[in-house]
């Protein structure tokens, strides 16, 4: 039988064994993705790419994890395999929050979450290469909130978390940056 007609907790075996995290709720309640994959429309997103596969990672300007699976991406972005929509949150270091509310203030998001990747560990402080906003508007903090909340409503507590649908109509998530061969794995079972 085709690994896609195989049941989920194969698919979580294979993140596990991949040594990513699937979370143990997984087996526990179902699928809590699902209820993730209803949610994530409420949150403030980043949208690159024009691919038919759809991703949606939950992203702290400061994580290193986050900044590999950024550069592990690029080959499928630029190539329009997938559509990334990038979920900033601030809850790493002291200055996590500034610096994704500095994206998420600017008038071209995009181009700031840009600059914070690709100016990585530049900056003044270690991580994003973007500077930390000081004094976020009411609405930037509010939009942070919603974006921090989606995580901890759903009993994540870690970034990188990767949530798609999968080809074969459920939906999963991981915590965590898979080594590059798993990640071309992976995407082949993403709707």
């Amino acid at each position: 039988m085709p690994f896609l007609q195989k049941p989920y907790a194969l698919f979580a075996a294979f993140l596990l064994i991949a040594g990513l995290v699937a979370s143990p709720a997984h087996a526990a309640s179902g699928n809590p993705a699902i209820s993730l994959l209803k949610d994530v429309h409420k949150a403030v997103q980043i949208t690159e790419g024009k691919g038919a596969k759809t991703l949606y990672i939950f992203f702290d300007p400061n994580c290193p994890y986050c900044h590999k699976l950024f550069e592990e991406l690029r080959p499928y972005v630029k190539r329009d395999e997938v559509t990334v929509h990038w979920i900033t949150v601030g809850i790493l270091t002291s200055t996590s929050p500034g610096k994704a509310a500095a994206i998420l203030q600017s008038k071209d998001r995009l181009k700031a979450f840009y600059q914070s990747e690709h100016d990585w560990n530049f900056g003044d402080t270690p991580g994003g290469g973007i500077a930390p906003l000081q004094n976020p508007s009411a609405k930037t903090r509010h939009e942070l909130d919603i974006n921090n909340g989606l995580l901890a409503d759903h009993g994540l507590n870690g970034v990188p978390v990767t949530l798609f649908a999968t080809t074969d109509g459920s939906a999963f998530y991981f915590e965590g940056t898979p080594p590059p061969d798993k990640l071309a794995e992976i995407l082949q079972y993403v709707k």
